[in-house]
């Protein structure tokens, strides 16, 4: 297995980006030992240490990795930190820069929105490399990757979308171009230059370490701002272990005329299967449940 992904990673013209929070000397051995490469600029400061760092620094090591002639740009890990770049990122011209694929979840959301919306980047919310040495993320998540990287497959999809209202229910067959990723990321862009567009876009979300009020109070502000009035589709991931979440979840689907769907194929925990933003997604019923299919 090792071998294998050592001959997939040298054969992609790709950089490591850490723009978030960083890690141990060890994590950061196992990563190079994986890639098959040294990486440059190596982010070892927490989420805590995060608020402290001197964001033009990390901003200016970024903007390189943007421009540079790499197609994929991996996130190390997320955590947090990149907010505190992307207005940096705002005031720069990336229109002659080659697109890249953005690989990442997490805090990673809002660059990778950005970078979809502003420069038509099709970018990916997946396993970041440092779950590729954690033996507990799913092997299944980080494979599917491998398989539309390596040109094995050319779609991304998801299998066991549960309809949550009936709005779900009537609608067989919903297209749109896919957004979203991790929600509370989503929201600190609510007002930015960043800001996520979901105009007749399939939303996708989730979060971590979140309680059922402020799943409410966060969905809420949403509808407020006007952020749902035009979705497509919404497709929650997972949300953690609470259980209070998932009748929050449900109580939200049946108070709006929105398809909602929920998995827990994607998110912060075991299994993390890889999203498509700015791909085209075409939600289908297959059998029991619905399924996803994005294509480039």
């Amino acid at each position: 297995m090792f071998l294998s992904l050592l001959y997939y990673f040298a054969n992609l013209n790709m950089e490591v980006i850490s723009p978030c929070s960083g890690s141990s000397n060890k994590t950061w051995a196992e990563v190079e030992k994986l890639i098959g490469k040294k990486c440059n600029n190596k982010n070892k400061k927490s989420s805590n240490e995060q608020v402290f760092e001197d964001e033009y620094k990390k901003f200016t090591v970024l903007d390189k990795q943007l421009k540079s002639n790499n197609n994929i740009l991996w996130s190390f890990r997320g955590g947090y930190g990149i907010d505190k770049i992307m207005p940096f990122i705002v005031k720069n011209d990336y229109d002659k820069t080659n697109k890249k694929i953005i690989i990442g979840y997490s805090d990673l959301t809002s660059l990778q929105i950005y970078f979809s919306q502003k420069y038509g980047w099709k970018n990916i919310s997946g396993c970041m490399l440092k779950d590729y040495v954690d033996k507990n993320k799913d092997n299944k998540s980080k494979q599917i990757i491998h398989d539309y990287l390596s040109g094995k497959t050319n779609y991304l999809k998801l299998y066991k979308l549960e309809p949550l209202n009936e709005s779900a229910k009537l609608n067989h067959i919903i297209q749109g171009i896919t957004t979203g990723g991790n929600m509370t990321s989503i929201q600190s862009g609510i007002g930015t230059e960043w800001q996520i567009d979901t105009k007749n876009r399939i939303l996708f979300l989730e979060d971590v370490n979140v309680n059922g009020y402020q799943l409410d109070r966060i969905l809420n502000h949403f509808k407020n701002a006007k952020i749902l009035s035009e979705v497509k589709a919404i497709i929650f991931g997972n949300f953690g272990n609470n259980k209070q979440n998932m009748k929050v979840l449900k109580h939200f689907a049946e108070q709006i005329n929105i398809p909602v769907f929920k998995t827990d194929e994607f998110g912060h925990q075991e299994t993390n299967l890889p999203i498509g933003i700015n791909f085209n997604g075409v939600i289908e019923k297959e059998g029991k449940y619905y399924s996803i299919t994005m294509k480039y």
